[in-house]
């Protein structure tokens, strides 16, 4: 796949998110993906497999009460990769999050094989989903 078309995927996982539509990520993410979370918290994790996936984004907004979003700020792309720039935010248990962080994606036939989320501030997010 080209940049062009690699960077699109990544537009296209964040306009679904937005818009709560997770049954259009099915096409987006290989069987076998693997997206891993850093931490101790609740989210943090190496989740495997395309099911898997589907859950883990679907407790983002059950564990934050339905206030759990993201903004894209940005998203770079090559060959085989890309990295997504966004803006993180919501509350929970009294806190709230608001932080960039960073999704590199490994991209293969047009596929989401790999995602690893690193936030820019490990601190303020392991607060918020302990």
């Amino acid at each position: 796949m080209s940049a062009p078309e690699n960077a699109a995927i990544v537009h296209r996982i964040f306009d679904a998110f937005a818009r709560k539509e997770g049954l259009a990520l099915r096409g987006l993410f290989a069987e076998e993906a693997v997206w891993s979370v850093p931490g101790r918290g609740v989210m943090a994790g190496v989740y495997e497999g395309r099911e898997a996936i589907f859950r883990f984004l679907a407790k983002l907004p059950r564990e934050t009460g339905g206030t759990y979003g993201s903004r894209l700020i940005d998203v770079l792309a090559s060959d085989d990769r890309a990295a997504a720039l966004y803006r993180a935010y919501g509350a929970r248990h009294g806190r709230t999050l608001e932080l960039d962080q960073v999704l590199l994606f490994r991209i293969e036939d047009g596929l989401v094989r790999q995602v690893l989320a690193l936030p820019s501030d490990p601190d303020a997010f392991e607060q918020f989903w302990a």
